[in-house]
């Protein structure tokens, strides 16, 4: 063999000069082919194709060109043949053998090769022997070149794959031929199964690439390699790169190619419509691109309905594919084939349940780079950003895949960190923001750096919408902190001091991702922020002229912290600072000043609770909490119910204002105008009840004193204002009239 191509193995060349000999490429060559042809084709034509194969099976018959009205002749007659009605297997050998023999120049070689238009499933024999000519060496470079592009146009109507894929070594060899190179990385590409990723042939492409550059088609090659085996290769395939194979052939070739593969569709399925069945295999690669997340598929499993069949070698193994119940995964788990492309994990719940039972290292590496390439792509890389149609879809399923494990994925993060720094607020805003929910928890001073940070940028300059889903987005987060991530990292804790050693691996068993913290760095981190809501809330109220809607948002999270040592056993010291305290005191929004009024009472309660904790730092730190609690309880007191709102001014924190300077204001009877019967959040409901208690038409709330104004508390209850009601109930003493809160209204702590 020529330098310029690899040389084979002994075994290797025994297997391929036997496939050529039992092809007829020995001695009977040049006989004719006197095989009966398909039915539907004229006596004439008939005639006319065997006598053009007999004319280059004969050895007598003249080799040159010019002037060979013969030659002409027959080969006019087989490229008319295979145009209108194409040719048979035999046909198709005989040709193959006559062109590959190098009896006749180029020219007639060449087109002997492209007049090669089956007309019916090809079979797996005339592949074997089109690779055994090209290991001969015997046609020329072009002929070969030709040979390879020809193996890549018929590839889909091949009947089988089995033995073609038993030669795949020998394939494999071929690419050290620059010129075969392209067309055999194509053939590769369309065979390789995992079981054919080697080291050794991993090491060959990438000093191949080294050699000759990273062209497309060795990148297109590798990159199906490093889908079967990530570890192996920490080369970067181009993320970009979407067509890694020029077209195989010429645009008239192409399309000879393509009506034949649709006149084989016609005759396989006569019954049914042309444009939807015979161009489905013509269009699966295309469509393949077009699907960001694959269909769950086993690595050498095809549909039966295609045009080939080929079944997995180890009859041990499960196709996923094959998998339809949760009672099949079950039975099969240990024996199940997991799919050839990880992606497929995303859309398939039975997958999900696979891998999280398994948990194979190879397989969450799998998926971790595929989804960083995969994300990066559509979405940093993506020219039409923020209306990419995939982006949503692959956002969607991996949200969904996170609330199945109930942790976020360490890669998933990463990206997210990337993204955010680069993220206008707008481009895929309710999957950004629940894929945030989901964060791990991590060291305060790393989260803020990564996460907090770049949120806190946007918070600032975006509306007050994005400011509502923001603080929404981080009360999620809290949450997921308190029910899923502190929980964990307790019974890490309990493990490693082999306290409660069963209930630890029950838990750890659900972790796939296995990332923990220490228990008091995770406190510490919820400590802070809630620290660090409670300030952007502040400046985000005052921003938007305390907007209705942002502060319902605002209140939401400081529910969740008022009952978190009652739900959760997480102590807390942290108050909500004065501004946003009072802000709702003086709101005109009767909802706000009931939320509030019913948060200061779980907080009450909360602290009550933790006194009992026997945790000296605790206790101290509480002191300073209740302090503030105090004050709060006394200025809502007095502005309430007791209508001494600027009276006791060394105890206020908000009501401190000279006396000179209410005077000057000329409103009258200042100590009052935030009593519950005069708020301006509340003067709705008293007109109200005095319309519907008064007899004269004549009235003003300041009328609501004595008896009436445990009337008109009842009234407030009645209206669905219990937070009002539960605050006066729990901090004025006022004997047997005190009524009673309406638990079915109040019990979720909103109000």
């Amino acid at each position: 063999m020529s330098s310029k191509y690899p040389s084979l193995r002994s075994d290797a060349v025994v297997v391929l000069a036997e496939t050529v000999q039992n092809s007829g490429a020995g001695k009977d060559l040049y006989k004719p082919n006197k095989r009966a042809r398909p039915s539907g084709t004229g006596t004439d034509s008939l005639m006319d194709l065997s006598r053009a194969i007999h004319f280059f099976n004969d050895k007598y018959s003249e080799t040159k060109v010019h002037g060979n009205l013969k030659l002409q002749m027959a080969l006019e007659n087989i490229q008319k043949t295979a145009k209108t009605d194409g040719l048979s297997n035999d046909d198709i050998t005989s040709i193959l053998d006559v062109a590959c023999s190098a009896r006749f120049s180029d020219a007639v070689n060449s087109k002997l090769i492209k007049s090669l238009l089956p007309n019916e499933k090809l079979s797996e024999q005339v592949i074997l022997n089109c690779i055994s000519w090209i290991c001969t060496n015997r046609p020329s470079a072009e002929i070969q070149v030709l040979l390879s592009r020809w193996m890549v146009l018929v590839f889909d109507v091949v009947d089988g794959k089995d033995k073609i894929h038993s030669l795949y070594g020998v394939i494999f060899n071929l690419i050290e031929s620059d010129l075969l190179c392209p067309h055999i990385c194509h053939l590769l590409y369309l065979l390789t199964c995992k079981e054919d990723v080697m080291s050794f042939r991993v090491k060959k492409l990438l000093n191949l690439q080294k050699r000759v550059g990273a062209h497309p088609h060795i990148s297109g090659l590798l990159s199906v390699y490093k889908l079967y085996r990530p570890s192996w290769l920490s080369v970067m395939i181009p993320s970009s790169q979407r067509f890694y194979f020029k077209k195989t052939g010429a645009r008239v070739w192409e399309g000879d190619m393509k009506n034949a593969k649709d006149r084989i569709c016609q005759s396989a399925s006569p019954a049914l419509d042309v444009n939807a069945t015979c161009t489905n295999l013509a269009q699966k690669s295309k469509r393949r691109r077009q699907e960001l997340i694959p269909r769950p598929s086993s690595s050498n499993f095809v549909e039966e309905s295609g045009l080939y069949n080929f079944i997995t070698s180890e009859s041990s193994k499960v196709p996923v594919s094959q998998i339809k119940t949760f009672h099949q995964l079950l039975i099969n788990l240990d024996r199940l084939e997991l799919p050839s492309r990880v992606g497929a994990v995303l859309q398939s719940p039975l997958l999900q349940h696979a891998i999280s039972c398994t948990r194979d290292e190879e397989i969450i590496q799998r998926l971790s780079f595929w989804l960083y390439q995969t994300l990066h792509e559509e979405l940093l890389d993506c020219d039409d950003a923020g209306n990419n149609p995939r982006a949503e879809h692959l956002l969607q399923l991996l949200i969904n895949f996170t609330e199945f494990l109930q942790e976020d994925i360490p890669v998933s993060e990463s990206f997210l960190v990337k993204y955010l720094y680069v993220w206008n607020g707008l481009d895929y805003r309710p999957y950004i923001l629940q894929l945030i929910t989901r964060f791990r928890i991590h060291p305060f001073q790393k989260l803020n750096d990564l996460v907090l940070e770049p949120l806190r940028k946007l918070f600032f300059c975006s509306s007050v919408y994005f400011k509502c889903q923001l603080i929404y987005s981080l009360t999620e987060l809290l949450r997921h902190y308190l029910e899923v991530e502190l929980p964990k990292h307790r019974v890490h804790r309990k493990e490693k001091t082999g306290d409660d050693g069963d209930a630890a691996d029950k838990t750890n068993c659900d972790l796939m991702f296995e990332e923990l913290l220490d228990p008091e760095l995770a406190v510490d981190t919820i400590q802070q922020l809630v620290s660090f809501v409670d300030k952007i809330c502040c400046v985000g109220l005052q921003q938007e002229n305390e907007n209705s809607l942002l502060f319902y948002h605002v209140l939401s999270f400081y529910d969740l912290i008022s009952v978190m040592f009652r739900n959760y056993y997480m102590p807390f010291v942290c108050v909500p600072s004065f501004g946003l305290v009072y802000k709702a005191l003086l709101s005109n929004n009767a909802v706000t000043l009931c939320r509030i009024c019913k948060i200061i009472c779980n907080y009450k309660e909360e602290y009550n609770k933790m006194k009992r904790v026997e945790d000296s730092s605790l206790k101290a730190k509480l002191k300073e909490g209740i302090k503030t609690l105090n004050q709060y309880i006394i200025d809502f007191s007095n502005a309430l119910w007791r209508n001494m709102a600027f009276v006791g001014k060394s105890k206020t924190l908000v009501f401190d204002i000279p006396m000179n300077l209410l005077q000057q204001s000329n409103v009258t009877s200042t100590n009052i105008i935030f009593s519950i019967q005069q708020h301006v959040a509340l003067s709705g409901f008293s007109y109200k009840f005095l319309k519907e208690t008064q007899a004269i038409e004549d009235f003003h709330p300041i009328q609501i004193k004595g008896n009436t104004r445990n009337e008109y508390v009842q009234f407030l209850s009645n209206e669905c204002l219990d937070g009002i009601v539960l605050f006066i109930n729990t901090f004025i003493k006022r004997g047997s009239s005190t009524v009673h809160v309406n638990s079915s209204n109040s019990k979720d702590g909103s109000g």
